[in-house]
């Protein structure tokens, strides 16, 4: 009885600290475990969207690589990164995405990003779509991208004299 009664409170803090990646907006695959995916929702007929991802963390001991994009809602998909040239933010395209061992990476505004380009239709607070993340090592996983509130979370500023 006193083996059962120890048991239980950690079967119960496992229990619980796996509750994360039970929930609909993580999931794992091999030993990737991508979190918190999201968009901004689009003004009027606007063509671009921005997907970032809160959290890829590579859990194995072999290192991954991000290696493709896809979705229904829009005719092109692209690995992006933001940078700040001469007082103007650019954006590059970028190939592949390591994700080295016991690495977290964040996907966020004014940095990486996915670049959806030609989307099907606004994309309004709440609805929710697919994409695919490809990955060279673990294979294709489909995610759920969560549409919120237009507004930057991160103050960037910009001379817009130069």
């Amino acid at each position: 009885m006193k083996q059962i009664l120890k048991i239980v409170p950690i079967a119960a803090v496992l229990t619980l600290g796996n509750i994360q990646n039970l929930s609909a907006d993580s999931y794992s695959l091999e030993d990737l475990i991508i979190s918190n995916i999201w968009t901004r929702a689009t003004p009027g007929r606007a063509k671009t969207a921005a997907v970032y991802i809160g959290r890829i963390q590579n859990t194995g001991q072999v290192a991954d690589t991000l290696i493709g994009v896809s979705s229904p809602f829009a005719d092109k998909n692209m690995i992006h990164k933001t940078f700040v040239e001469g007082g103007i933010a650019k954006m590059s395209h970028i190939k592949e995405l390591e994700i080295r061992p016991g690495q977290l990476l964040s996907l966020k505004p004014s940095n990486l990003h996915i670049m959806m380009i030609g989307i099907q239709q606004p994309l309004t607070v709440g609805r929710t779509f697919p994409i695919i993340l490809e990955f060279r090592k673990s294979g294709k996983i489909e995610v759920i991208v969560e549409v919120k509130k237009s507004g930057t979370p991160m103050k960037m500023r910009m001379d817009h004299k130069k």
